[in-house]
């Protein structure tokens, strides 16, 4: 009889083991899931703001073009009006 209790015992204590293994391992997995999942979300969260800086940069190098072009139109304008100007000028 005390031979059937012990394996009872035993078998218990075994499934019991294995439980707690199982809920482990499950328990891992979550965390490595979740872990995943947050390093994929900031990844994503950089990408977008490396992307956001990038197209900034960009729209700020092109109106300083844009400027720079308006202004030296402007002065290139400038400068025929006086050669004009002075071509007259002297001409006369």
């Amino acid at each position: 009889m005390t031979i059937i209790i012990k394996i009872i015992v035993i078998i218990i204590i075994i499934i019991i083991i294995i439980i707690i293994i199982i809920i482990i391992i499950i328990i891992i997995i979550i965390f490595i899931i979740i872990t995943i999942t947050i390093v994929i979300i900031f990844n994503i969260i950089i990408i977008i703001i490396i992307i956001i800086t990038i197209v900034i940069i960009f729209n700020i190098i092109i109106i300083i073009i844009i400027i720079i072009m308006k202004i030296s139109t402007i002065s290139s304008q400038i400068i025929l009006f006086f050669f004009l100007f002075f071509f007259f000028f002297f001409k006369q």
